[in-house]
């Protein structure tokens, strides 16, 4: 009976296994672009291919295919969670995966006939990758991330006292007086009843990770589509006005003004590279083409001063960060005095990393501003650029803007940038 019902459950993990390769295999089709789910469709198809045999046959050979592709379908889950959350240099891991998934077939092929070695060095691996992969799931979430990663999460962590009883009786030399015969179909028939709500679970639980993903893609390609937006109609007016002023005054100022005008509709429209991080030398760039357009525009109403430390190509931030934070200060705090003012932008090194300073001496903002800002509660023109920009760098950097700022005396906005960020 409890032969049959240890058949039973390798035939359902069987059809599991295949479900689940057929709804990651769905899912990767449809998220092409995301890294994971490539990896992940591959593992369920190895956990396929290594229970398959054991529904139909017994000997050797099916105890080899179980217990490497275990092995190898595991790894290869936990390196497609590692890309799936950004962890490390994929391309480096990738050597060591290559060699622990032949580590894995070499030590099942020396160890199909010795039970004690080969649950040994079999559960333990299980035990290892099951844990790494809670972790790399939870490490580094926000609160509802955590919440969402934490059901795939308990899926690996239910096998880890299953796993780590049969390597404890393999250690201890107890696996073939307890675990032979009979009693090992017993003990078998409860790993596969744990394996179960596993297999179930991590596929549902990725399913939920991928859509979080998905949702929070959509949301930064919204604020891309927002920030683009932010060169107003008026602005290209009046600039085009000024290059049409500039004509027959000063040609050479004019194509000066082209072609900043150019580069900074180039930063504004390329959507592709918002998500990605930019040298902290393209970002004042940036900043130095606007800036070169309001000093054109507003002529000496506008001072601009300039402190840069070098190598800001070795430091990376996010796409337009410093050029909304320097269109905020001339916009809303300098120009809103009769006699105009003085921004300051500054990159000063700060032990390894960047300090980034832009200053005015505007009109200031008050504390109730300030809040909202940092608590990204904002909803009306003025601030939605700042608190965007803030919550971009939290994100990059798990710190934001720091904002000082006092009525009619100025406003001055800092950030750090991390040096082995990029």
């Amino acid at each position: 009976m409890i032969v049959a019902d240890l058949k039973t459950l390798t035939l359902v993990i069987m059809i599991l296994s295949f479900m689940s390769f057929a709804l990651m295999l769905h899912l990767w089709r449809i998220n092409i672009t995301i890294k994971g789910p490539a990896l992940w469709t591959l593992s369920a198809a190895i956990s396929f291919i290594s229970f398959a045999p054991s529904a139909f046959f017994h000997g050797s050979l099916v105890v080899f295919i179980n217990n490497s592709g275990t092995i190898i379908g595991a790894l290869i889950l936990l390196e497609g969670i590692l890309r799936f959350r950004g962890f490390g240099d994929e391309q480096k891991r990738l050597k060591y995966i290559f060699l622990l998934c032949g580590l894995a077939i070499v030590m099942a092929y020396i160890n199909q006939m010795n039970p004690t070695n080969r649950y040994l060095f079999h559960d333990a691996a299980v035990v290892f990758i099951c844990i790494s992969s809670a972790v790399a799931l939870l490490y580094k979430t926000d609160k509802t991330q955590f919440f969402v990663h934490l059901y795939a999460a308990i899926s690996f962590s239910v096998l880890v006292p299953v796993f780590s009883y049969r390597w404890y009786l393999a250690f201890d030399g107890q696996i073939e007086v307890q675990l032979i015969g009979s009693t090992q179909h017993a003990f078998q028939t409860f790993l596969y009843i744990a394996y179960i709500p596993h297999v179930m679970g991590w596929v549902f639980g990725f399913v939920l990770a991928l859509s979080y993903k998905m949702r929070k893609q959509l949301e930064e390609t919204l604020e891309a589509r927002w920030l683009q937006a932010q060169i107003q109609p008026h602005f290209i007016f009046n600039t085009l006005n000024s290059i049409n002023a500039l004509c027959s005054i000063d040609p050479d100022k004019m194509q000066q003004l082209v072609s900043h005008f150019g580069d900074l509709l180039r930063s504004k429209f390329d959507s592709g590279s918002f998500n990605r991080l930019k040298s902290l030398e393209e970002e004042l760039s940036i900043a130095k083409s606007y800036l070169f357009i309001e000093k054109v525009r507003y002529g000496d109403r506008l001072n601009v001063i300039w402190d840069i430390a070098p190598d800001t190509d070795k430091f990376f931030i996010p796409t337009l960060t410093i050029q909304p934070i320097v269109e905020n200060a001339i916009k809303h705090g300098i120009m809103n005095r009769a006699k105009g003012g003085t921004i300051e932008i500054k990159a000063l090194k700060d032990n390894d990393n960047m300090l980034v300073i832009i200053k005015d001496d505007g009109v200031g903002m008050d504390k109730r501003t300030i809040e909202k800002i940092n608590k990204k509660k904002f909803e009306e023109s003025f601030g939605i650029g700042l608190t965007n920009t803030n919550k971009r760098l939290e994100k990059a950097y798990s710190t934001g803007l720091m904002i000082k700022s006092d009525i009619d005396e100025g406003t001055e906005i800092s950030f750090v940038v991390l040096q082995d960020c990029g």
